[in-house]
């Protein structure tokens, strides 16, 4: 039985084997993606449950399932990467979850007053938002985070770039987060 196998598998390989040494190739054909145009104003998304007016210059990118929306964002040393969420309620309060941001870029926590010191206020077609940026130089990291409270829940918009960023991205960020609407 054992050498049946042997035999049959030699056969095999021995006729899989040529001897010529040429390359083969394939073509595949290639699936069409739906392409953003640069043309394009507003952008839903895939949930429906928020629309959006964004730069041209922002691209989509894949996210985490917790993400209503990734946009990968170019500036001019590399690209920043921004994240919208949707939590119920207060999704934890203002101080938990800056003090978890802070955390995640190596920086100690702050009390709610420090806090709200730092807190731009933003007005959006969704109503008043906080405006933060986290910066933490020794590790040349920063975020630039928005907490737009709604009624039964928060959205949370948070921009992860290098501290040089923040300057040329935030105008576009504010303008991003002020558009921020449910559809009808």
């Amino acid at each position: 039985m054992i050498n049946n196998v042997t035999y049959s598998c030699l056969i095999f390989i021995s006729l899989s084997c040529t001897r010529n040494d040429h390359i083969r190739s394939y073509q595949l054909t290639k699936i069409n993606k739906a392409k953003i145009t640069a043309q394009e104003q507003f952008h839903k998304d895939k949930s429906a449950e928020l629309i959006w007016e964004k730069p041209d210059s922002w691209m989509p990118s894949e996210g985490s399932s917790m993400r209503l929306a990734s946009f990968s964002i170019p500036y001019s040393v590399g690209a920043g990467d921004l994240s919208v969420i949707k939590l119920g309620g207060t999704g934890g309060g203002i101080e938990s979850n800056v003090n978890r941001w802070r955390r995640q870029l190596d920086l100690e926590s702050l009390s709610l007053v420090q806090i709200e010191k730092n807190i731009i206020v933003g007005e959006g077609m969704l109503g008043t938002y906080n405006i933060l940026q986290i910066i933490n130089k020794k590790i040349d990291s920063a975020f630039l985070c928005a907490i737009i409270p709604i009624e039964n829940y928060t959205i949370f918009v948070k921009l992860s770039l290098k501290p040089v960023g923040i300057t040329e991205i935030e105008d576009d960020f504010i303008t991003f987060c002020s558009s921020l609407t449910i559809p009808n």
